[in-house]
């Protein structure tokens, strides 16, 4: 199950979270939307730059997108999370250079959200939560423009001073892009170390985690488990899992995880419980092995642009070896 398998496997999966749904038309507008401006529009495709994706960052400036660049303009793309008040999560820590042309198609093909007609008519938007971003992107003058986007409400992203129509399909193009482009790339020497913890809040949040990511390149870990109750309990021990137990984990899933379409029938000799494994992965993302007593769900969450999932797809599940639930069960003590 190394390499892509788990993350295209997730592509179209939902893990513990709702799906942001972008937009649900009623009925038609009076008006159709003016189309977006390009910046010289050509046909020609982007000369991605790796050094540019590696150089190019969240911190540092950029300008507002006032158009969407020239598909040959674009040397990089780097995503950025932010708050949305909603959604935590945890953008790649690697830059995009290969896989850029369907991005910015679809960039250009937003349109501006559409506005309540004096006839009646109404489009609606959703009131679920979603995963604030700031898209950025290298040109080859040097400039780096941002984008930002919410795929909660609207499902919108920002350009010109408009907001348009499509933000969860750019998040998921740019994911989508990623994924093909690590397959022919090696780790990094080094990523950046995250904040790995399990999230106790009211109303209860899942973790924050990456939307991509491979439980089988997993480095570090931590371990929280709760115990069955009618209303949702605090996660309990927050345990370092040390690296050699790590590592047995990690080889054992990797070898035993098979296809299902979702959990069997627990087997719980101590009593029902959840333990979750969070961890970084060498390639600097965050994602959690969920599991029910002794069945682990080992695909991290990844969300399709059209809001809605395959309910006969089946997922990697892990049924820990003895050696491995000794160890699993070790942490909870």
């Amino acid at each position: 199950m190394r390499g892509r398998g788990w993350a295209v496997a997730a592509t179209v999966a939902v893990v513990a979270l709702a799906v942001p749904v972008s937009l649900a038309a009623l009925a038609g507008v009076g008006e159709p939307p003016t189309p977006l401006a390009v910046a010289e529009p050509t046909h020609a495709s982007p000369a991605g730059d790796p050094a540019a994706a590696v150089a190019l960052s969240c911190s540092g400036a950029a300008s507002p997108a006032e158009v969407v660049p020239a598909t040959n303009a674009v040397v990089a793309a780097r995503m950025c999370d932010t708050d949305s008040g909603v959604a935590a999560w945890f953008a790649p820590q690697d830059g995009l250079h290969e896989g850029l042309e369907p991005l910015l198609a679809v960039l250009t093909d937003a349109e501006a959200v559409p506005e309540t007609s004096g006839s009646g008519d109404r489009y609606f938007c959703t009131d679920d939560g979603g995963y604030g971003f700031d898209l950025r992107l290298a040109l080859g003058s040097g400039e780096v423009v941002s984008i930002p986007g919410d795929t909660g409400g609207c499902s919108t992203v920002r350009i010109g001073g408009a907001d348009l129509v499509g933000s969860d399909e750019v998040l998921a193009t740019f994911l989508e892009a990623l994924d093909a482009q690590r397959a022919d790339a090696r780790p990094p020497a080094a990523v950046e170390p995250l904040d790995l913890g399990c999230r106790n809040a009211e109303p209860p949040v899942d973790h924050r985690l990456s939307l991509i990511g491979d439980p089988s390149d997993l480095v570090s870990a931590v371990t929280c488990w709760r115990p069955d109750a009618d209303e949702t309990p605090p996660w309990r021990d927050r345990k370092q899992v040390p690296v050699r137990a790590l590592a047995v984990l990690v080889d054992d899933l990797t070898a035993s995880s098979r296809l299902a379409g979702g959990f069997g029938e627990p087997s719980c000799p101590d009593g029902y419980y959840t333990q979750d494994l969070v961890g970084l992965t060498r390639r600097g993302d965050v994602v959690a092995v969920r599991g029910v007593c002794r069945e682990f769900l080992t695909t991290p969450p990844r969300f399709i642009a059209t809001g809605t999932t395959d309910v006969d797809l089946e997922l990697p599940y892990w049924t820990p070896s003895p050696r491995a639930q000794r160890i699993l069960d070790g942490l909870r003590r």
